[in-house]
């Protein structure tokens, strides 16, 4: 409780970052205790279509999992895109409490668009003045998509899943038994199956059953 208490200290920065870079910026603040309802407060959701109660996305869970937040305070400017396809320019701060325990994310996307660099550098400003502290911070200077923003716990798991499978060039059905025990804990190394159901999601896309991926998963 006490986490959460200080958690909703943050809700008044989302709002007031979403009114100061405007309808094209998308703020979420999430609580990572339950990453299957995680979002506890939102501004500008119809840009990716998410709203309260909404799952931790998939780079939310990698980030969890691998403790990316141990040796900095945030992970910026790196592209994400929205279930209709709109891409976005996004950062996440890593909110932690007096013991530096993890408790939450805040998250802030910003719509492509021909003005997008002019809000990018409004943001990233902000950003700087607001968590003025926070200096040591992961850029990602890439230009590939690493986050996918869904509003459901079905469309995160598929994501996770179509982001590895990409990676192969070959169908489900002709892949062998390493390659899917690679996938599986690949899967695993970045989180995915912090989710309920998750198993059978995967098993059922890899074109196999749960008993298989619990094996996959246990094999060294």
């Amino acid at each position: 409780m006490k986490s959460r208490k200080l958690l909703e200290t943050y809700i008044p920065i989302v709002d007031f970052i979403a009114d100061l870079v405007g309808p094209n910026c998308e703020v979420l603040l999430h609580d990572i205790v339950d990453v299957q309802n995680s979002v506890i407060a939102i501004r500008n959701g119809y840009i990716s279509g998410r709203r309260l109660g909404c799952p931790l996305t998939d780079l939310g869970l990698e980030l969890l999992e691998n403790k990316s937040y141990v040796n900095q305070n945030a992970v910026v400017n790196y592209l994400s895109r929205t279930d209709n396809g709109e891409k976005l320019r996004s950062s996440t701060y890593f909110i932690k409490d007096e013991t530096s325990k993890l408790i939450g994310m805040l998250c802030v996307n910003i719509l492509m668009s021909p003005d997008s660099q002019i809000v990018k550098d409004l943001a990233d400003k902000l950003m700087n003045a607001v968590f003025a502290n926070s200096v040591a911070a992961n850029t990602v200077v890439n230009e590939k998509v690493v986050e996918s923003l869904h509003s459901s716990i079905e469309n995160v798991v598929d994501s996770a899943v179509e982001k590895i499978l990409e990676e192969y060039d070959m169908p489900v059905e002709r892949m062998s038994i390493e390659e899917k025990t690679a996938i599986v804990q690949r899967l695993n190394a970045n989180g995915i199956f912090k989710i309920k159901g998750a198993i059978t999601k995967v098993a059922g896309r890899l074109q196999t059953s749960e008993s298989t991926i619990y094996r996959y998963l246990s094999t060294k």
